[in-house]
C-alpha cells in the first residue's frame, strides 16, 4: 500500500476548467457537467475499494474480467435517476443533455456508473433503500485502470452561482479523504461466524417449482426462471470488501462489482454480460445451462461434455439465443455468432454460454440496448411478460438489483452492463444471498433446488473467509 500522489499542482488547471463550465452554465441557465482526467502511476482499484470502504462511504467499484478494466468511485458528484416502465429512456435522455455541453479535459470522457432495478412493478422492500428504479452515479473521483494504464477523472456539476474555485477545493479536500482513509488501511475484522439462515423451506420453493412446471404445460409460457433468497446472519458485521477480495480469488474469470449505498452495499461475481459498446460495435453474451464444477479435472470436463451433450441444456439455451437474435436484429446491422455455445467456467459451476455481436445502427445508444435485453430469457423467462407476471405472483420477493442491469456509461456513448447475478445485499451483519434457476418443460425440482445451492455456495464461502 502506498499513498497517492498530490493533486495541488493539477488545481489550477482544475479550477480553469470548472470556471470555463460555470460560464457555459451562465449561458445555457442551468448545471454544466465539467471533467478533468490525469494519468497516474498503476494502483490496485480492488485494494483500493477493499480499504476504504465502510458503512455510510460514498463508493463504487465495478471490474471486468476479459479486458482487465476496473473502476473506482469515490464521492458523488450528482444523480441520473428515472422511474417505471420508461427509467431506462429517462436516464439516456438526462445523460444525453448534461454530454451536450459538457466541458471536459484530459485523455477520459466524463462516466456514470450504477444499475437499475429489476422489476419497477414490484414495491421495494426496505431493504433495498436507495436502489432506485434507475440510478447512475456521476462520482467526485472516478480511478479507472485498464490494463496496466491508470487514470483518476475528477467530476462535477456546475451551476451558474457556483464558485469555480470553491468547487475545486471540494474535489480536492474529496482526494485528501480517500487518500488518509487509503493509508490508514481497512479496518480490523475478525472471521465472521454463522448464526442462522431464513429463507422459504425447500418443500415450499420446490412446490412453486411444481406449480410453474404445471403453468408451462397449460399456457403458452416456455420458461419461466424463479429466484431464492436467503438471509444469513453473522455474529459480526459482514465486511463487502474482504468478501469481494475473495469473490476476486475465487472467480477469476467473473465481473466484480459492488455498489454501496449508505448502510447497504450490493456485491457478487456475475457471469453474464448483458451488453457492451465500443466505438459502435455491441456485444452480449448468452448464457444458460448450468452444471457443476468438479476439483478432478477428468471429471470436470465430463461434466461439461456433458453439460454440451444435455438435450434439456441445450434447448434452453438456444431459446435464449434465438430470443437476443430476435430482440436485436432491428438494431444491429450484422449479428455475429458461433454455431454452438462454448463452456464457461467459474469456481463451482459451469454454463452454456454464446457470445453475440455486431456494429449498432447509427444513433442507437448502449442504454437503448439494455431496456431491449433486460431481462433476458436467462434471467426473466420466455415470453417475457408473462414470466414477468409469473414471478410477480408466485416468486415471493423484492429482487431490487438483482439479476438486473449494472454498470458504466461514458460521454462518447461507449459503456458495458453486466447482469447482478452470484451476488449478496450485505448490511450489518446480514447478508441476502439470491440464487436462482431456468424452469423449462423437463425441469425436475429437487435438482432445481440442488443447483441453487451450488450457485449460492460461492458467495457462501466468500462470506466466511
Amino acid at each position: 500500500m502506498r499513498a497517492f500522489p498530490s493533486l495541488q499542482a493539477h488545481a489550477q488547471g482544475l479550477a480553469a476548467v470548472f470556471e470555463q463550465a460555470r460560464e457555459r452554465a451562465v449561458e445555457h441557465g442551468e448545471a454544466v457537467l465539467a471533467s478533468y482526467s490525469i494519468e497516474l502511476a498503476p494502483l490496485d482499484l480492488l485494494e483500493l475499494f477493499c480499504s476504504v470502504d465502510q458503512p455510510g462511504a460514498e463508493c463504487l467499484f465495478w471490474r471486468a474480467p476479459e479486458d482487465h478494466k476496473s473502476l473506482f468511485g469515490w464521492g458523488v458528484a450528482a444523480e441520473l435517476s428515472g422511474v417505471g416502465a420508461q427509467r431506462f429512456a429517462a436516464v439516456d435522455t438526462q445523460w444525453q443533455s448534461w454530454v451536450e455541453h459538457a466541458v471536459s479535459h484530459g485523455p477520459l470522457a466524463p462516466t456514470v456508473c450504477g444499475g437499475f432495478r429489476f422489476d419497477h412493478e414490484v414495491k421495494a422492500s426496505g431493504a433495498w433503500q436507495g436502489f432506485g428504479d434507475a440510478s447512475l452515479l456521476l462520482m467526485t473521483l472516478l480511478l479507472v485502470r485498464d490494463a496496466d494504464s491508470c487514470w483518476l477523472l475528477c467530476q462535477q456539476r456546475i451551476a451558474p452561482g457556483d464558485k469555480a474555485q470553491q468547487c475545486c477545493e471540494h474535489v480536492l479536500n474529496q482526494w485528501n479523504a480517500l487518500m488518509d482513509r487509503y493509508v490508514s488501511g481497512p479496518r480490523p475484522s475478525v472471521a465472521l461466524q454463522h448464526t442462522r439462515d431464513q429463507g422459504l423451506p425447500r418443500a415450499c420453493w420446490e412446490s412453486k417449482i411444481a406449480h410453474a412446471l404445471d403453468v408451462l404445460r397449460d399456457t403458452p409460457l416456455k420458461k419461466v426462471v424463479l429466484a431464492r433468497e436467503v438471509l444469513s446472519e453473522y455474529t459480526q458485521p459482514v465486511s463487502a470488501g474482504r468478501t469481494l477480495s475473495a469473490l476476486a480469488s475465487n472467480d477469476p474469470s467473473a465481473y466484480l462489482f459492488a455498489f454501496r449505498r449508505d448502510q447497504a452495499c450490493f456485491i457478487g461475481a456475475s457471469p453474464e454480460r448483458l451488453a457492451k459498446l465500443h466505438n459502435g460495435r455491441l456485444q452480449t453474451l448468452a448464457l444458460a445451462g448450468t452444471a457443476r464444477r468438479d476439483p478432478n479435472p477428468e471429471q470436470d470436463a465430463q461434466l461439461a461434455q456433458a453439460l454440451l451433450d444435455c438435450e434439456k441444456n441445450r434447448h434452453e439455451h438456444a431459446v435464449v439465443v434465438q430470443i437476443i437474435q430476435r430482440d436485436l436484429a432491428p438494431w444491429v446491422q450484422a449479428l455475429h455468432m458461433p454455431p454452438t455455445p462454448h463452456i464457461k467456467r467459474l469456481s463451482r459451476v459451469q454454463h452454456l454460454a454464446t457470445l453475440i455481436e455486431g456494429p449498432l445502427q447509427p444513433g442507437c445508444s448502449l442504454l437503448k440496448m439494455v431496456s431491449i435485453l433486460h431481462p433476458t430469457p436467462a434471467v426473466g423467462g420466455h415470453e417475457r411478460q408473462q414470466a414477468l407476471a409469473h414471478i410477480r405472483q408466485f416468486e415471493g420477493f423484492d429482487r431490487g438489483w438483482y439479476a438486473a442491469p449494472l454498470g458504466w456509461l461514458d460521454a462518447h456513448g461507449n459503456g458495458e452492463f453486466i447482469v447482478g447475478l452470484r451476488s449478496a445485499l450485505l448490511n450489518a451483519n446480514q447478508a441476502r444471498l439470491f440464487a436462482g434457476c431456468g424452469i423449462v418443460e423437463h425441469s425436475d425440482p429437487a435438482s432445481e433446488y440442488d443447483e441453487t445451492c451450488i450457485k449460492l455456495a460461492g458467495m457462501r464461502a466468500a462470506l466466511q473467509r
